[in-house]
Parts: C-alpha cells; structure tokens; sequence
C-alpha cells in the first residue's frame, strides 16, 4: 500500500492553465479533484505525477501536461477503446474495486457503491477488471473535491442497470460485415456454409415470448413445430428449448441445451392443493420432454445416429469455482507495494497452481477435444447439457468449432462465432462481468476462461488462427468498456430494452450501440477528430497495432501457397483457389480497405479435414503472463525480461518486413504480367 508520512515530490506541471478533459458527444463533468497525484503501485520511489481528476459520465480521467510513461502508452495503443479514451483515462464500467487509502497506514479500506466516505480523503486506489491499479493521493488538492470525487466515482462506477452506463457515443457504427445472428437469413446461411440436413429456422421468438435470452429466432429440428417447441420450453431452465448451433455435412450436428427445470411445478402455476402425485407427474412429463428433445436430435441425423450428451454440470468447473480462481489470480497479481510483490513472487508458480485456473482451462480444452473427436471421427451428434446453456455450452460450443472449423480461425469467422455463440444465444455478460452492482454474486469470468482456452490453442498452433493472444487480450480488455454494446448486455433482448430506455430519456437524439468489431472499419478523420490528432498520425498508430492483432505465421502461410509451382499464374483467374488466396492477403495487409476481410464475401464452407488437436495435459499449458501480469511495472520486469521483449517485438517487426516484401514482389510480378500482357 501507499504510504504517504515520506515526503512526496510533486513535479510542477509545464502549463499552469485550466485544464479540461476530452469529453464524448453527451458526456458531461460531473466532479473535478485539483492538484491530484498518480501513483505507479510498485514503483521504488514515491514520485508522482501531479495533475488535475474529472469524473465524467462515462470516466474517471487523470489530466496532466507531464509525459506520459512509455509502457502506459504502449499498451494503450494495443486496446480497442483508445480512440474513446486516454492513456490516463478510466472506464467508469472497468472499475472493479474501490479501496480509501490513508495516509501514514499501510491498511486500506475497500469503499461499496453507497460508503459514507469521511471528510477527508486521503487517497483513493482503483483496482480495474483487467487488473490494472490506479493510486491517486489528494494530499494536496482542495478540501471538498476529493470527496466529491469519491462520491460521484462510488455511484457511477457501480450502477443499478445496465442503461446507467454510457453506452453511446453518438456516432453511428461502420459497416463490418459481421451478421448479428438475429435475423432468419443469418442462421440460413450457416446451415447452408456447413450443409448440415434436417434442422430449420423458427421465428417463434418473434416478440421473445418464448425465451427472453435467446434471439429472435433458431434453429431447431426440422420435425418439430413451433407449438410443440414452445411447449417444450417451458420444461427447461430459464425455457431454453435446444438449439442448433453449428454442423458439418456427415450430419453431425452440435446442440446446446439447458437442464430441465428444477421449479417446473411453479413455472405451471401448480398450487399446493395438487400433492405430490400431480408433481411427480409434471416431472415425469419433464423427463419425457427431454427425451423427446433428444430423440429429435437423433432423428436429425442423416444415418440415425445416437447422440453423445455431455452434462457440462458434471464435468466442468462451477460459475462459482471460476470465480474463485480469477479472484485469488487477482489478488497474486495486483500486490499494493515491492515489499508484497517479492513476497508473492518467491511462490508465485505454487500460488498460480493453487488456483487451479490451468486445471480449468485443461478441462475445457479436453471436453471440447472430445465433442469435436464424436463429430469428426464418429459423425456423432453432439449435445451439450448445462444449466440455462448460456456459460460453458458457449465455452465448449466455440472451441469445438475452432478446433473444426477453419473459416472459425479467420478474424472476420471469429468475429461471426462470438457473435453467434456468446452475443446472439445469449451469455450473461452483464452478470458475468459485473457491469452493475446487482448480484454479486452472479459474477464469474467464463468469458475470460475461453479466451485463454484460445491462447493455449494459438500457443500450440503458431500459425493456425488469423489473429493473435494480443488480439484476444484487447478483446477482454474491451470487455469492460461500455462504449462497446458487444459484451455490455445478458441478452440481445436486454440491449433492445436498454436502447429503447435510452432512446426515451433522450427522444432527440439518436443512439448508436457499437459492437467491438467497429474498431476494425472506423474512418480515420472522424479518430482524428475525436482523438485531437490528425487522421495520418491515428492512422500510423492503428497500422502498428493491426501488426500486434493480425497473425504475421498466419500470413506467411497464406503468402508460400502462391510460390508453389504454377500458383502464380492462376491469381487472375477468378474461379481458382490462388485468386481467392490473394484476394485475402490483400485485405489483410490493408490495401483493400481499413477492414482485414472483404465485408461481402461470404465465408467459406466447411472443410472438416483440416481439423486441430490440442495436447490438454496441465504441463503443456502456460500462465497467460500477457493478461494477468500486463500492467504489474517495476519491480517485476528484469533487465532480462525487457531485453526478451525487446528482441521479440524486433522479431516481429522483422517478419512483417519480410511478409510484406513478399507480397511486393508478388504484385511487382503481377503489374509486370499485366504490362507484358497489354504489350502483347
């Protein structure tokens, strides 16, 4: 912890005049703290950074003429909302924990939503979700204003709902080419890319009257009708009937599906007069109906083949036991001084164990091996069984089709599949994640989980996925930033009824959710605009961090199946595989547009073949250092350490240089085929 009896520097700022935040269209100032000091947590010495503290709407933001430390910067050019905020700046939906920090004690006192704070606050120490630390000392700053800003922080940070955030920019969203998986055709062209027989598009949850966390509409068996699906809804938790979510053309199909429901007696209006006949009764006809459920799946199936059913309940982790590991990943990884850090470090391999965050991403990674072992090697129907179907189904779901799917290992299929499997079918993100101060208790990061679960994946097939764990750790970073609608809401239902609020509250003014895959396709003027900066300087920062996201192996790979013999003279021709090959890699290295992929080209069809194994055992597996340990400055980061990161950011640069050349000289050559053609 800060303690604040030594004497503190506080350097003199280099402009002394009034200074205000950068402020979003409909953001507004709502406290301002002068003469604050920013703490790095393990910084030796006690030197801060003196500046003035505005909570907005929207942020907690630190504004100071001094310069900014190279590392911050660093890593806020690789985050997806730095176009939103600043090096200094704070999501107020990031904001994890709230401690009082006092002066002269090495105890600190965490602040809940409604703490009556004393008159004096000595300093402030915010602990965000991706387990960055702020420290902020108002030793110096006029009374009244640091507890104002405790205050405002306190409520805006930990909101009621989720419509309390600051959930649009007023600026509309750019065309990506990603489908929200809440129309008909969406899901028709995914049945038509894995060619997957016997299942249909219902549009019975039309108005959400069948299920309020499922889309509008679903795929379900191709014998069942909607009547009958509805009566079968209301037999299982939170009235999640099964649902299709991805095939291959064999007729294996992969199915989530929630438990039966515990409470069925009361979702009937069963009153206590019926006795325990009529309730085993509606249990039996429970039971039935999942057995039913199942029989459709089987009957699905182009050769009949039963089903494998995997209980998730039974072989995964709890909600609560993941939360249980992030919160001791947590306290290892956000230590209040260099005193508490070396401590931790001397077991900090022991304590990483002890977590047993590993053994849970061990055991996704196995069941979701085993699915996709039924699909590809047996044409096994596969049916995952959980709770509601809306935690680890969309963990095992999404591995299962990356481990099969190589259109799922693109950016623009990636994109698609968590759209599809953690937006559209409804994962609790606002639970999960704790955008609200509503139960607590309902807090888990699976989300989290299946990005690490990914990780371990990209680490043991370099080349295989198109994007990076840099990508995936801006993903979860960008998590926690309201500005982005993708992972803010329970259910597309409850971003419709937050926008609607929204839309109420200001009738004038439009309201624009933006999904995080906006970042890809914004225009640089209007970055430049937002950012006070010219469009060519965002545009250079941007071109660096689409190196850090995009996968340098991934198009390497892409770029030697042209060099094979008589690849070349094929990229003209608009039916081969050479000319499609190209059409890519000229969208990924940006000269086809800001986007990585042609927003209107339909994604590939399925190719099962070229499915990827994962070795599950817990010693194949590497602590995500990237994620957990990112933001920790001195003194964890050896001389040793830095020069390792040093030489493997010039590596990457050096392949991308060596990418590009590559990929001049293919063009070079095609320009002077052309020519030559002409000439001719």
């Amino acid at each position: 912890m800060l303690n604040y009896k030594r004497p503190v520097d506080v350097p003199e700022e280099v402009d002394n005049g009034k200074v205000e935040p950068n402020l979003l269209p409909g953001e507004i100032k709502i406290a301002e703290a002068n003469n604050v000091l920013k703490f790095a947590p393990l910084k030796t010495n006690k030197t801060g950074i003196s500046g003035t503290l505005f909570v907005t709407n929207f942020k907690v933001s630190f504004v100071t003429s001094l310069p900014v430390d190279s590392k911050e910067a660093e890593l806020h050019e690789r985050s997806l909302q730095s176009h939103y905020l600043g090096v200094h700046d704070v999501c107020l939906s990031e904001v994890d924990l709230v401690y009082q920090i006092s002066e002269g004690s090495t105890k600190k006192k965490r602040l809940l939503y409604n703490a009556p704070l004393p008159a004096r606050v000595s300093g402030l120490q915010l602990v965000l979700k991706n387990l960055r630390v702020f420290n902020f000392c108002f030793k110096f700053t006029p009374a009244g204003e640091d507890v104002r800003i405790g205050q405002a922080l306190l409520h805006h940070a930990f909101p009621p709902s989720i419509d309390h955030l600051f959930l649009s920019c007023g600026h509309p969203s750019p065309f990506t080419g990603i489908p929200e998986f809440c129309l008909a055709q969406d899901w028709e062209k995914e049945l038509q890319r894995t060619r997957c027989p016997n299942w249909r598009v219902s549009k019975h949850n039309e108005f959400f009257n069948l299920c309020s966390s499922l889309p509008t509409v679903v795929v379900v068996p191709r014998d069942l009708l909607d009547a009958q699906l509805e009566q079968a809804a209301q037999h299982f938790q939170g009235t999640r009937p099964p649902v299709w979510c991805w095939g291959a053309l064999g007729g294996a199909a992969l199915v989530r599906m929630a438990q039966i429901s515990p409470n069925i007696s009361d979702k009937i209006s069963v009153t206590k007069s019926m006795g325990t006949l009529q309730r085993r009764k509606l249990e039996e006809e429970s039971q039935q109906q999942e057995n039913r459920m199942m029989g459709l799946v089987h009957r699905c199936h182009p050769k009949k083949l039963q089903p494998t059913i995997i209980d998730l309940d039974q072989k995964l982790p709890s909600l609560k036991d993941v939360n249980i590991s992030y919160i001791k990943l947590r306290e290892l990884h956000t230590p209040d001084d260099p005193t508490q850090f070396w401590e931790q470090d001397r077991h900090y391999f022991s304590r990483w164990e002890s977590s047993r965050w590993l053994s849970y991403v061990s055991k996704c990674l196995e069941v979701a091996q085993n699915a996709a072992s039924a699909i590809a090697h047996h044409n096994s129907s596969v049916i995952l069984q959980e709770s509601e179907g809306r935690d680890m189904s969309a963990v095992i779901s999404s591995l299962v089709q990356l481990l099969l799917d190589p259109q799922v290992r693109t950016l623009r299929g990636f994109h698609s599949l968590i759209q599809k499997e953690w937006v559209a079918l409804g994962h609790s993100f606002c639970s999960r994640l704790g955008h609200t101060r509503n139960q607590p208790e309902e807090q888990s990061p699976v989300w989290l989980l299946f990005l690490d679960c990914v990780h371990q994946l990209s680490l043991q097939h370099h080349a295989a996925l198109e994007f990076t764990s840099e990508y995936l750790l801006a993903l979860w970073h960008a998590s926690h930033c309201s500005l982005h609608s993708s992972f803010m809401f329970n259910s597309v239902n409850a971003k419709y009824s937050a926008k609607a609020v929204l839309q109420r509250e200001n009738p004038q003014q439009p309201v624009y959710l933006r999904p995080v895959w906006s970042w890809w396709a914004e225009d640089h003027d209007w970055l430049g605009s937002e950012q006070n900066g010219s469009s060519e300087s965002v545009k250079g920062r941007r071109s660096a961090a689409r190196d850090l996201f995009l996968n340098v192996h991934y198009i390497q790979n892409l770029m030697e199946s042209l060099v094979v013999s008589g690849a070349l003279g094929r990229l003209r021709d608009p039916v081969s595989s050479a000319h499609h090959t190209w059409h890519r890699i000229q969208y990924l290295l940006g000269d086809s547009g800001p986007l990585p992929y042609d927003p209107n080209a339909p994604l590939g069809p399925l190719q099962i073949d070229a499915s990827l194994r994962v070795d599950v055992a817990l010693s194949s597996l590497k602590p995500w250092h990237e994620c957990f340990s990112g933001w920790i400055s001195e003194p964890s980061v050896t001389i040793n350490e830095i020069d390792s990161l040093s030489r493997q950011s010039t590596t990457t640069v050096q392949h991308w240089e060596h990418v590009r050349q590559i990929y001049y000289t293919i063009k070079s050559h095609l320009s002077e085929t052309l020519t030559n053609g002409v000439a001719e």
